[in-house]
């Protein structure tokens, strides 16, 4: 859920990245430096930023990936240019930077333990826990290096490896707040629910501002009955990342489950300005416009979620029900056949049908719809989700 923790490493990357004022004024001394090629890699580094800031990131890529092979660049400004490069998303050459830096023997742990985790963002996650492994063993005292190395094992689902990492981050550190997080998602997911609550409130403990733990807290209060709760946890969460979109669907979702239904609204548009094509969003609009009986407006939105999603059945079923409520006993008929197609035991489905049959006159039909809907079963749906942190 976003970004990483460097324990012992962020003050060196601070001292690396220097000061915005400064870098103003020097601006165009840099600039010239590089024309000339009398540049050092610290005006090189501030003169890429510049190029980035304008975007102009072709050119600013190819000075970054130049200083890996510099003669005079140390190992601070190296962390620095893998750092920009990762975050253009050169993830190849980052990996180069900090396997030079690894080659060095500088700064211990810390080149392996990106590379590990440049691994895990391509994907390579067996290669990345042999990277993890390796930064454990430099540095068995860092609890950040246990953490990533459970995350890589989490994405992995060797989930039973992930917990004792977690595990011993935690008696490493046992204030390491994200190892709490991650270890109450290990052990909700295999249904201690009771348990993983107290990680969670262990993670909060710890870092108050940790909106992953907040957010995770709230979708097990919501699975556990006590709505209110969740609301005050989603609402924490969000203060503290309100771009999260998943923070706000669950948000959403919690006041449609007390009715709230005007703040879920406002809710699920927030997640169409930060999300446009989110589906999610686009049903529960339309869900909502229906309880309200705009019908004309929910169609909008929930049309638009069934192109995004096609084949949903409960999708299907609201459109459905939008028309029926519009009269337009045709169109909603269309959409109800294709719910029972989709799903021949959705008892919903089968009693619209009939109403709707019944108000065409078609008696045989409605009769046989009524029989459907008395014997038929409901598929449950899916709870709030949770994800790791990272």
């Amino acid at each position: 859920m976003g970004g990483f923790m460097r324990l012992r490493w962020d003050k060196l990357l601070e001292l690396a990245r220097g000061t915005e004022e400064n870098n103003d004024k020097k601006h165009h001394v840099f600039e010239k430096s590089v024309i000339e090629g009398k540049a050092t890699p610290e005006e090189i580094i501030a003169f890429a930023e510049e190029l980035l800031e304008k975007n102009n990131r072709i050119e600013a890529e190819k000075l970054l990936e130049n200083l890996i092979s510099h003669p005079e660049i140390n190992g601070l400004n190296l962390v620095k240019v893998c750092d920009l490069l990762e975050k253009i998303g050169n993830y190849e050459a980052a990996f180069n930077g900090y396997s030079e830096l690894k080659s060095r023997g500088e700064m211990d742990a810390y080149p392996i333990y990106c590379m590990g985790r440049l691994l895990e963002i391509e994907g390579r996650l067996v290669d990345a826990i042999s990277y993890h492994r390796e930064a454990v063993s430099i540095e068995p005292g860092n609890p950040e290096c246990y953490f990533r190395l459970g995350v890589a094992y989490t994405k992995n689902h060797q989930y039973e490896e992930a917990e004792k990492s977690y595990r011993h981050a935690i008696m490493l550190d046992p204030t390491h707040s994200k190892s709490y997080t991650n270890l109450g998602y290990i052990l909700d997911m295999n249904g201690k629910q009771d348990v993983a609550m107290q990680q969670f409130l262990k993670a909060v403990q710890h870092d108050p501002k940790s909106a992953e733990a907040h957010f995770n807290l709230g979708a097990l209060f919501g699975d556990d009955g006590n709505k209110q709760q969740a609301i005050n946890e989603f609402r924490v969460g969000l203060e503290l990342l309100p771009t999260c979109v998943e923070g706000r669907y669950n948000l959403g979702m919690a006041l449609v489950n007390e009715g709230q239904y005007e703040e879920a609204m406002d809710e699920f548009k927030k997640i169409l300005k930060l999300e446009s094509d989110n589906v999610n969003a686009f049903f529960f609009i339309g869900y909502l416009y229906y309880r309200k009986g705009l019908y004309e407006k929910g169609l909008r939105y929930l049309k638009r979620a069934s192109e995004l999603n096609p084949g949903n059945a409960k999708i299907l079923f609201y459109v459905g029900e939008c028309f029926n409520n519009l009269e337009r006993s045709e169109e909603a008929l269309g959409y109800y056949k294709e719910v029972v197609n989709i799903n021949p035991y959705d008892r919903k489905a089968y009693f619209s049908l009939a109403v709707t049959y019944e108000k065409q006159g078609d008696i045989g039909k409605a009769r046989q719809c009524y029989r459907k809907a008395a014997s038929g079963r409901d598929v449950k749906q899916k709870s709030i989700k949770r994800e790791i942190l990272e």
